[in-house]
């Protein structure tokens, strides 16, 4: 089946440049009107859908009238579900790749697209077979839907530039390089303040109910460089091996390093508990000198959001264990849910759902579906820079017309509508920070492991109880040999059959490494 599938998310990519022209093949005979398609989207709830000039616009060029539900987004998932269930499914259903779409495709409610992703050019070339993988629920390998591509996301770390140059130090490149600045921000006043009140780094929140706070995201800058990405399971061994995450050749290597950090007092050991943005709340304070982050929306999601003076902090690529070795940046495919088309609809009706789509994952639709129209809704946009010059009015205005929840593609390229920020200094600073930590970063792409989601519902106290033993090891609460036997004797066997599929998917589907 693992073969089969990797040939199937080829067929689109195979057959895309024979087709350019269907994708936009006209939606009926001359003078005819618009067909009209239902849709259940997720949109905010500034949007105004009467009258909507984007609306307009798809009907003008794509002979397309939609018809649109939009439900409150806290009722959302519900009203999707409720509407399929009862045999009133919308020909275009906006929701995520979960057991319920899966069911859908068993119950034969969502069109089989394998092989007409090739006839729309767009939905080839804007969205990778990686991402299709997300769409994909039953051993026939078929796929299912449409994702609703994201950028593609990179973690590096964030670092406190005038605590540097008060030490006289140098952002860190290797592991060792990072304890040393983490115990000089802890024990040698970097604020001069003269007083003993800073931490070297905080790592972010728990990022679900069994994970501890040792696994998020924005800790990747660390655990990157023992090949351990901290949510995504698909990165590879340090021998290209697909291993979950404890079974993992540098996995003790990790933990007896935070341990000691956390003992010496170099890392802020309240990380355990955060929740929510603590971390990033402690280095605008001035309390922590590093702290992990996106390199896609550091500008914004931190500086920015908290009035960081720009010169004082600068961006990193993540940490090697060696000087010698190149930093990894772990790229897992990322989708804001996905696109399904009704399998009763007429095929009319389904060729403008998928023209549709088509449209929204090209230059023009993408523009048009995440910033509104040129004049009213912004002044100008580059596409190249992804930077865009509008009026405070006119960015007021564009929250009436769309969004990023309303446009059907979030990424263009593998890139979102805007980067840097929103100012000419924030992009200058972006574009030379995240472009120098691109530069020296080495790429690993790798398809949704979703077989791996099972374990937390199929094993949920096994691992319930792993992350109990981290965290307590982490804190000194428990020796390293009670939590190897754990894995060893416990999770390990109980996991096995999970991690033979992991591997036969990998085997497969085998990571792409880029420079």
């Amino acid at each position: 089946m693992k073969k089969a599938l990797t040939l199937v998310l080829l067929v689109f990519l195979l057959g895309a440049k024979q087709a350019e022209c269907a994708g936009s093949r006209s939606a009926g005979s001359a003078g005819s009107g618009p067909i009209e398609i239902s849709a259940v989207l997720q949109l905010n709830p500034e949007i105004q859908l009467e009258g909507n000039p984007l609306i307009r616009l798809i009907e003008e060029d794509l002979n397309i009238r939609l018809k649109i539900e939009a439900p409150p987004q806290n009722g959302y998932g519900d009203r999707v579900k409720m509407l399929v269930s009862t045999g009133l499914m919308p020909d275009l259903v906006h929701y995520g790749a979960d057991i319920f779409a899966t069911q859908w495709a068993e119950e034969g409610l969502l069109l089989d697209l394998t092989d007409r992703i090739a006839q729309y050019p767009n939905l080839a070339a804007n969205i990778s077979k990686e991402q299709y993988g997300d769409c994909v629920f039953l051993p026939d390998g078929k796929i299912y839907g449409i994702p609703r591509p994201n950028s593609y996301d990179k973690f590096g770390f964030v670092i406190n530039k005038k605590w540097l140059d008060n030490l006289g130090l140098k952002p860190p490149r290797t592991v060792a390089e990072f304890v040393e600045v983490c115990r000089a921000f802890t024990f040698n006043d970097p604020d001069r303040n003269g007083r003993n009140d800073t931490y070297g780094v905080s790592l972010n929140a728990q990022q679900s109910s069994l994970d501890s706070g040792i696994w998020h995201l924005q800790n990747d800058f660390f655990s990157m460089a023992y090949n351990i990405s901290s949510w995504h399971h698909g990165m590879p061994d340090v021998d290209g091996s697909a291993k979950l995450r404890p079974l993992k050749s540098r996995y003790p290597d990790y933990m007896r390093q935070l341990r000691a950090m956390y003992e010496e007092g170099i890392i802020d050991r309240e990380f355990i508990t955060h929740n929510a943005s603590e971390n990033y709340d402690k280095i605008a304070q001035g309390r922590v000198g590093i702290v992990g982050a996106s390199q896609s929306n550091y500008t914004t999601n931190l500086l920015e959001r908290y009035s960081m003076n720009l010169d004082d902090f600068i961006y990193c690529p993540p940490l090697v264990l060696n000087s010698g070795n190149k930093p990894v940046y772990a790229v897992p495919p990322s989708n804001w849910m996905a696109y399904y088309v009704k399998a009763g609809s007429s095929p009319e009706k389904q060729d403008a759902v998928l023209r549709l789509l088509n449209w929204a994952n090209g230059e023009k639709g993408f523009i048009a579906m995440q910033l509104g129209l040129a004049g009213a809704d912004y002044t100008s946009y580059n596409i190249n820079t992804r930077t865009v010059v509008r009026t405070s009015a006119q960015a007021q205005a564009a929250q009436r017309v769309t969004s990023n929840m309303f446009g059907f593609a979030h990424a263009y390229q593998g890139l979102p509508a805007l980067q840097g920020g929103s100012t000419a200094a924030q992009i200058a600073k972006w574009q030379a920070e995240a472009g120098a930590a691109e530069a020296a970063a080495l790429k690993c792409y790798f398809g949704f492991t979703k077989m791996l989601d099972r374990i937390g519902t199929e094993f949920p106290d096994q691992v319930s109880a792993l992350n109990s033993l981290e965290v307590r090891y982490i804190t000194g609460e428990v020796p390293y040999q009670q939590l190897e036997t754990y894995i060893k004797n416990v999770y390990a066997p109980a996991t096995a059959g999970i991690a033979r599929e992991l591997s036969d998917y990998m085997t497969a589907n085998p990571p792409r490494f880029v420079n």
